[in-house]
């Protein structure tokens, strides 16, 4: 029964991507859906790629080994949701609505007038989310091995496969409403668990009682001792609270609802279904207390604690949906990771820069999107063969790449006039390399500093943007003009404003 609703809930998934590629005629809807979406849509979005198989696999996984602490991501990433609607949605929105600009590097070439920081934050991109799309596909293998029982190999190409189909087919039109589809699953899935499990456990105040037995700072918001301590506490508001704002995979979504007036409900809502599913995470409290118990074997690895669960204390039927709410959450974040990447090659990279921002034929555009989409897939498939770090870590890494190289350059420099082209260059190279120099050092164990990597990149990015900016000259912006600047007459107006 797992197996046949897992099945049935892929090929729904598939097509719905089929369906889609009939409307994809150009860039514009291959990457922001054609501006078309309602509120509920783009929240749902919004929330269902934020959550990710970083977050159900990976984070229920850390939740078992350090407890409560962890939660602490959800708590912030929730606050972090509010404050990215709340500095970003509406500037981005109007941005795009003015000069037609379809990707973040569009936009920040818009506002610095530089091609360089478009290169830049391209590469920023295109980086860190291949780090993050192996965090999502070793997600998406860890969950088909359970319940397909084949070999992880095995269950990580049929995954791949069923996604290539809807993302390269059907582009962000597809994403939009598979991600609507699979939150209403990720809600009932995560609903379904921590209701079942809570009564398993014997309710709140035993699990905690039997939690603190096993180690007291398990029950607490960050540790007295080990690398989950007050600097981890810090650095989680840093990356999920303020990091949140220069989340690619997200913040895009604010390029395509229908309306400015529709983001304040699209704030509350997608604040709401994420805070709904990080539920999920009480399976690591939940499998803790049962391994202790002596009532479930211990997981091999941390990052198969949810599916062991789930198989192991649900009916098959109930089972089934939990599994396919999880990878729900894996495949909504692969598809809008691939299409950020893919546009940061083929948009910003291409046509902006090798080309000189020439006008394309629209089949050609199109056709060059999915195969470099294509092409990001197959390279992080084979890169997920033999992931080198669990779930969590690795999807926390990434996380903070993308809030050191984009966040300072974004958010600031939307809402701060006096930010300059120079600034913008330094900050976000010195974020994308320390943020990816630090993990590395960190990995190796070279250097293992108290604060997370990614809040300390962040942190030098933004003294970086803020002190150059200060020294150096400003330049006019049309982004803070009344109106914008003539274009010349082209069907493309971002590439008019952009060439």
């Amino acid at each position: 029964m797992i197996l046949a609703i897992g099945i049935i809930y892929l090929l729904v998934i598939l097509v719905i991507g089929l369906l889609s590629m009939k409307h994809q005629k150009d860039m514009d809807t291959f990457y922001t859906g054609g501006r078309r979406f309602g509120p509920w849509l783009v929240a749902l979005a919004v929330s269902s790629t934020t959550m990710s198989g970083y977050g159900f696999i990976g984070l229920t996984g850390l939740v078992y080994e350090h407890g409560y602490a962890i939660f602490m991501i959800g708590i912030f990433a929730t606050a972090g949701i509010f404050v990215s609607f709340l500095i970003l949605a509406k500037p981005m929105r109007r941005i795009t609505q003015k000069f037609g600009a379809l990707t973040i590097p569009d936009l920040l070439e818009i506002r610095y007038n530089s091609k360089t920081v478009r290169a830049i934050t391209a590469l920023a991109i295109l980086g860190g989310a291949i780090g993050y799309q192996m965090a999502q596909y070793k997600a998406l293998g860890n969950m088909l091995e359970t319940v397909l029982g084949v070999d992880y190999k095995l269950a990580l190409f049929i995954g791949v496969a069923i996604l290539t189909v809807y993302v390269v087919g059907g582009g962000m039109i597809s994403a939009v409403w598979t991600d609507f589809i699979q939150m209403i699953v990720m809600i009932a899935g995560a609903l379904i668990v921590f209701i079942g499990g809570m009564r398993m456990v014997g309710g709140m105040s035993q699990m905690n009682a039997e939690l603190t037995a096993i180690n007291p700072d398990m029950v607490q918001a960050f540790h007295t001792t080990g690398p989950i301590g007050i600097f981890a506490f810090i650095s989680y508001f840093f990356i999920y609270v303020i990091g949140h704002q220069g989340q690619p995979h997200v913040v895009t979504k604010f390029y395509m609802i229908r309306k400015i007036s529709m983001l304040k409900w699209a704030c509350i809502i997608a604040a709401s279904t994420y805070a709904i599913t990080a539920l999920l995470w009480f399976v690591g409290l939940y499998t803790r207390v049962m391994v202790n118990r002596g009532e479930m074997a211990a997981p091999a690895t941390p990052d198969m604690v949810a599916p062991m669960f789930i198989e192991n204390f649900f009916p098959p039927v109930v089972a089934g949906i939990i599994f396919a709410a999880v990878m729900a959450a894996i495949m909504s974040t692969s598809e809008a990771f691939l299409l950020v990447a893919s546009s940061s090659i083929v948009r910003d990279i291409y046509q902006q820069i090798i080309k000189k921002g020439e006008k394309l034929p629209e089949k050609k555009e199109l056709a060059l999107s999915r195969w470099f989409t294509l092409a990001i897939i197959a390279v992080t498939f084979l890169l997920s063969l033999n992931p080198p770090d669990l779930v969590g870590w690795l999807g926390n890494a990434s996380w903070g790449i993308f809030s050191a190289s984009l966040l300072p350059v974004l958010s600031i420099g939307l809402l701060w006039k006096r930010a300059t082209k120079t600034a913008a260059i330094c900050s976000s190279a010195l974020g994308f390399i320390s943020s990816l120099g630090l993990y590395i050092l960190k990995v190796k164990g070279i250097y293992v500093p108290a604060l997370d990597t990614g809040a300390i990149a962040m942190i030098i990015s933004t003294l970086s943007l803020i002190g150059i900016s200060l020294i150096t000259k400003p330049a006019s912006s049309p982004i803070f003009e009344e109106k914008p600047r003539k274009a010349a007459k082209t069907e493309d107006p971002a590439a008019a404003n952009l060439s």
